[in-house]
């Protein structure tokens, strides 16, 4: 990454403790971890490819005019080297030095979690952004850097894609740019370099796909960005998180707390919860205030009270950080609602996981609403995980459609019968390979009253193996009921009776497309 506009950095100022061969000094202006970089006076980061040899990557970068590198022991070259403890580190914080400490011009937040990071990152920016009206993001859904809107932001960015927002945002003269640190970016150490006034730590909800040993990696991650706070920083967690609040109370004890159950900082309470609204009285120190949201579920309403908490800790009103999270009123992908006038409660979520599937199955059908899900079979998943993905859709929804979409039939029949292993009843569940099939079975086969959900893709698109059209799970919702709510109210399907006694196994293939 080139950053030549700013002076060249001293690296054995900015590493006191590192050992630097081969010269008294290395004097950079830009730096990267590709050997093949097309920029002048530039450190090569060596090391970082696990599937290189970091001789012949070394050779290569001396090639393209590197002249030295960052390694973490001795390495054969003729090159200056710098070794330092931990490649990744330093590449993170030699990048924001070049780029010249865009974290110090800037208010950061970064927030951290198992769960709920996109969602709390975009109720914090829709926040900010009624107050300072520009705000820059990087989260798994895109992000911004105040002027720009709808970028693309990986959730593997590495410390060279995050210097680079950053100083895009401080250039764009954005008051505040948020973070979402993904596991990812925690391995990777991206977000090594970047100094936080405010972390938010949304729970610490161990995942289907999260072991002991992983749950605790993420601890000592979380440890680590506590020492990245500016001397003015603050730390806002999740009270109703008992682990959370375990880990915090020892690596944070002052941290501000905001909850729908525990006692808390920033409290939260449950007053109507309607199919497509909700609504909570909330306290914050001697304030208190309503707040009414289109985005339902309780695990939502934390994600609000984060981002009113964050507010909080700035120092901001109490009505103010409110209006700023009711102007919010969709999250793409997440628990979204269909936008088509009907009778039946159309939801669309990313819930690919049995804990992220259970908690959007309960947002919906906690008041006793009747729900028909079609379920996407997990990707990358266990047989044990799969079962468990079948063991929630039995028990917590009405009527349940399993699709395929991101393998052929051939391949994706083992895993649809290990999610039917973890099901009492089996034959209950309809097989529907065709995704667009399935959500107008879905639609079609519901009363009035019910409500809908579609889990496993999100805001993401998928193609029908008999049609490659690019679809995402809202347009063809959207679509389909319209057309359902324009007919004449004979012409729709009776809704099956999944509670039959000798129920038989079918395979709704539907039409093509």
């Amino acid at each position: 990454m080139d950053f030549s506009s700013y002076p060249s950095i001293s690296l054995k100022s900015l590493f006191p403790n590192a050992k630097i061969l081969g010269a008294d000094d290395i004097l950079c202006s830009a730096c990267d971890q590709h050997p093949d970089a097309a920029i002048q006076n530039w450190v090569f980061a060596a090391g970082l490819n696990p599937w290189a040899a970091p001789e012949k990557e070394i050779l290569q970068a001396q090639a393209n005019g590197a002249i030295g590198i960052l390694t973490e022991q001795y390495m054969p070259t003729a090159l200056p080297q710098c070794i330092v403890p931990n490649v990744q580190d330093a590449l993170a914080k030699l990048a924001m030095e070049l780029a010249g400490a865009p974290c110090k011009r800037i208010l950061t937040i970064g927030v951290v979690g198992t769960h709920g990071k996109t969602s709390a990152c975009l109720l914090i920016a829709s926040m900010l952004k009624k107050i300072g009206k520009s705000v820059a993001y990087h989260t798994s859904l895109g992000g911004s850097t105040g002027q720009q809107t709808g970028l693309m932001a990986e959730a593997s960015a590495d410390a060279l894609c995050l210097t680079e927002w950053l100083k895009q945002s401080v250039n764009e003269k954005a008051p505040a740019a948020i973070l979402e640190i993904t596991n990812e970016m925690l391995q990777s150490h991206a977000a090594a370099g970047i100094e936080f006034d405010v972390l938010v730590f949304t729970n610490l909800r161990r995942t289907q796909r999260c072991d002991a040993l992983q749950a605790r990696g993420i601890e000592n991650a979380m440890g680590q960005l506590l020492g990245q706070l500016k001397e003015h920083g603050v730390v806002v967690c999740n009270a109703d998180d008992a682990r959370l609040n375990r880990w915090a109370m020892r690596s944070c004890p002052e941290a501000i707390r905001y909850g729908l159950d525990a006692d808390s900082d920033v409290q939260g309470r449950r007053l109507k919860s309607l199919t497509g609204e909700q609504t909570m009285i909330l306290s914050a120190g001697n304030s208190i205030a309503p707040l009414t949201s289109t985005i339902v579920g309780d695990h939502n309403a934390r994600h609000m009270l984060c981002a009113i908490a964050v507010g909080y800790s700035l120092g901001l009103e109490l009505y103010e950080t409110v209006c700023g999270v009711e102007r919010l009123q969709r999250i793409p992908g997440r628990m979204q609602r269909v936008p088509v006038e009907s009778d039946l409660a159309v939801f669309v979520d990313a819930a690919d996981q049995p804990d992220r599937l259970a908690v959007a199955l309960h947002s919906i059908s906690k008041e006793g609403t009747p729900v028909t899900c079609v379920a996407e079979v997990p990707d990358a998943a266990t047989p044990e995980q799969l079962a468990a993905y079948g063991k929630v859709l039995e028990r917590s929804a009405s009527f349940v459609i399993l699709t395929q979409s991101r393998r052929s039939l051939r391949f994706g029949q083992k895993a649809i019968w290990q999610v039917l292993d973890g099901c009492e009843r089996p034959a209950a569940i309809q097989i529907v390979p065709n995704r667009r099939a399935a959500i107008e079975l879905a639609i079609r086969s519901s009363r009035r009253g019910d409500a809908v959900l579609l889990a496993g893709w999100g805001a993401d698109h998928w193609t029908n193996h008999s049609n490659k059209e690019s679809r995402c799970d809202l347009d063809v919702a959207t679509e389909l009921l319209r057309e359902f709510v324009s007919e004449e109210p004979s012409h729709a399907i009776p809704c099956p009776t999944p509670t039959l006694t000798t129920p038989a196994l079918r395979i709704y293939r539907g039409k093509a497309g």
